[in-house]
């Protein structure tokens, strides 16, 4: 069996929940999810960031995923990504 990579991002598909690769489609969806409730101020166990700033912060991953220190994933449910 060969070596794998912090690069190579399979899906990991479960029939509940899918983690895709993060990309930048995935921003609108994690905006929404991010607003609603506010959970961007009320997450205590996390850090999410503000709705407004959900592409900078998938591009911060990104680029910690080509440097090799990230494996940055999207939690998909029912089509959508919620986290």
């Amino acid at each position: 069996m060969g070596r794998v990579s912090i690069l190579d991002l399979p899906a990991l598909t479960h029939p509940l929940v899918t983690l895709e690769p993060l990309s930048h489609e995935h921003a609108p969806a994690l905006a929404a999810a991010a607003a609603e409730g506010d959970l961007w101020r009320r997450a205590w166990y996390t850090s999410v960031p503000e709705p407004d700033a959900v592409g900078d912060e998938i591009e911060r991953r990104l680029g910690l995923h080509a440097e090799g220190s990230m494996a940055p994933w999207a939690i998909v449910t029912g089509g959508r990504a919620v986290g």
